[in-house]
């Protein structure tokens, strides 16, 4: 699940917020953090039927003058009993890993987590100037982007901001067979080294940082000048980091910040359509795809 990434976080500013429910549960205390749980409905889309991955938005809050923790994540309740294992483990693991109890008490297992990213945050923060900053926070979120009868996919994002010049933020998605539970990255892709699928890379880089508005489209060589983090091929391109993930749309890829490119260009993104990206995937994946 590439634990790494979260590992790897300096700093960004994005404020997260947490769905709405239509019933909570509140536990405070006077370090003045809070836990919450709110109950939602499930299905991210119509497609996700009778057979949608129910979840609780649970949270974890904590604010200490500037210091500010936000901890969020849609967590799954009822479903399959393997789907459902799979991403309260994922979850716990993204969130800090710091639970190891019953994983069905999610609100024991995010206010344990809490307390954990709280030690760590305060760590990061121990070389800043507080004097100029008016916010340092690290906030924290899993919710679900796309849910059919057979696959639900969640997106993880951490934004950070320990002092220095600006904040960064990560987003990484993974895509869950609601059958099994297994999760499915680059291990569903195929052929992803050649010629033909690194075209689709580079046309969708080039979407990306062409201007729709000015309805221009970036040549091969001003792409290649937006790339400032490459220095090889056009025709090249690396594959990003985090795990590719199945969107409504096709497969979405995300280059975090610096990854590729400058860090005003944010994180580039974009989603290859079903038809261009089927010859790369392999069966297991196709199935999913074509059980909607």
């Amino acid at each position: 699940m590439k634990k790494s990434l979260l590992l790897a976080i300096c700093v960004m500013a994005v404020v997260i917020s947490c769905k709405p429910g239509t019933g909570q549960s509140e536990v405070g205390s006077a370090s003045g953090d809070s836990t919450k749980v709110n109950t939602t409905v499930a299905g991210a889309n119509a497609d996700a039927g009778i057979d949608s991955l129910k979840t609780d938005t649970v949270s974890y809050d904590k604010e200490e003058d500037i210091f500010k923790l936000g901890l969020s994540a849609e967590y799954p309740v009822a479903g399959g009993d393997s789907v459902v294992k799979a991403v309260r483990a994922f979850i716990n693991d993204f969130l800090g890993g710091a639970y190891d109890g019953p994983l069905a008490d999610g609100k024991k297992m995010i206010k344990r987590n809490g307390e954990h990213m709280w030690g760590i945050f305060m760590e990061r923060c121990g070389d800043a100037d507080t004097e100029d900053a008016n916010e340092l926070f690290l906030y924290m979120t899993v919710g679900k982007v796309y849910e059919t009868k057979s696959f639900v996919s969640f997106l993880a994002s951490t934004s950070q901001y320990t002092g220095g010049l600006h904040g960064i933020g990560f987003d990484e998605g993974h895509t869950f067979s609601k059958v099994t539970g297994e999760s499915f990255g680059y291990d569903m892709m195929k052929d992803t080294d050649t010629p033909a699928f690194k075209r689709l890379i580079k046309e969708g880089l080039r979407k990306y940082f062409s201007n729709e508005e000015e309805k221009k489209v970036l040549s091969d060589e001003e792409l290649l000048e937006e790339l400032v983090g490459f220095d090889g091929s056009i025709d090249e391109l690396p594959l990003p980091d985090s795990e590719p993930y199945i969107s409504e749309k096709g497969v979405t890829f995300i280059y975090q910040p610096y990854e590729i490119s400058y860090y005003a260009a944010g994180k580039p993104e974009f989603t290859i359509p079903l038809d261009a990206v089927k010859p790369y995937l392999k069966a297991q994946a196709i199935e999913l795809f074509l059980s909607k």
